[in-house]
């Protein structure tokens, strides 16, 4: 419906959603020449990640008795970090040999009485296979009664405690989060023309956010498949320093700076992602 002066009902909401819709395209695009410079620069931004992480979930049903740890506590691997109430299963074990003992003692008069001549080879066979039966119900039972100890697979540190003492908890329910803290790596998004020269034992500084700290860094691995959508590739790295420097942990961000001597293969005018826009290469002038 047109009203008097030749404007629609809503011309103010349509104005306003226009010029937001307007205003973040704009800006999109304009911070699209910022990564992009960073990038020809051979600056991109990096990920510290710990190379081991787990969620540690129970493999019984049971009632938890002990928790030995909390977030952000340290650990050993082999340390009991989880303990749950193991009074049934231990039940069942002592049961499984009360039947294996019973079950051998059977096999033994039987392979006496074979000997005399009182009873059959069958009968001889069907006492010892009952005694099978029994050693594995004992190695089951004894499997079982194991997994009442949840143990510390690497040192490390814990993440998050996802269940409290005394709680009962299902099969498969989620225990504790942890991380090794002493294995961490560096995971970096680069542009995908890079890979023409970026290969594993490149080195590059990881200017750290959080620290300030520069410290040396190694490409191990390029990934295996480029985003179309970004025309960027996972890499992933490490650090080469002596052990992991004071205070780094996982989840920290940085930035990787690549010497200009490893980007003189960098395509030249609008080739690649890591160059749109035309912005030169260091060390070169724009035409």
């Amino acid at each position: 419906m047109i009203r008097p002066g030749g404007r629609p009902r809503g011309w103010p909401g349509i104005a306003a959603g226009a010029a937001l819709l307007i205003a973040l395209v704009g800006g999109g695009l304009a911070s699209t020449p910022a990564v992009a410079q960073d990038a020809s620069q051979g600056q991109v931004r990096a990920l510290i990640e710990a190379r081991r992480h787990a969620v540690l979930s129970s493999e019984i049903p049971g009632r938890i008795a002990r928790m030995s740890v909390d977030a952000g506590q340290s650990f050993k691997a082999g340390e009991l970090l989880v303990g749950f109430d193991c009074s049934s299963y231990q039940a069942e074990l002592d049961g499984a040999r009360a039947q294996l003992n019973a079950a051998e003692v059977t096999a033994r008069v039987n392979r006496r009485l074979n000997s005399l001549r009182s009873i059959g080879e069958a009968e001889v066979q069907l006492a010892e296979a009952k005694a099978q039966v029994a050693r594995a119900d004992v190695r089951k039972a004894e499997v079982q009664a194991r997994r009442c100890d949840v143990k510390a697979p690497f040192d490390g540190r814990v993440v998050e405690r996802r269940i409290q003492e005394h709680e009962s908890v299902a099969a498969g329910a989620p225990l504790l989060e942890i991380l090794s803290d002493r294995d961490l790596k560096v995971e970096l998004i680069v542009p995908s023309s890079w890979l023409v020269w970026l290969r594993p034992g490149q080195r590059f500084d990881l200017r750290v956010d959080e620290t300030g700290a520069t410290l040396p860094g190694e490409v191990v691995l390029p990934g295996a498949k480029v985003d179309p959508a970004s025309q960027s590739v996972k890499v992933t790295a490490k650090l080469t320093g002596e052990g992991v420097p004071s205070g780094m942990i996982a989840g920290m961000s940085g930035t990787a700076i690549f010497p200009e001597p490893a980007l003189s293969s960098l395509p030249t005018g609008n080739q690649g992602a890591g160059n749109q826009g035309g912005a030169p290469r260091p060390g070169t002038a724009k035409p």
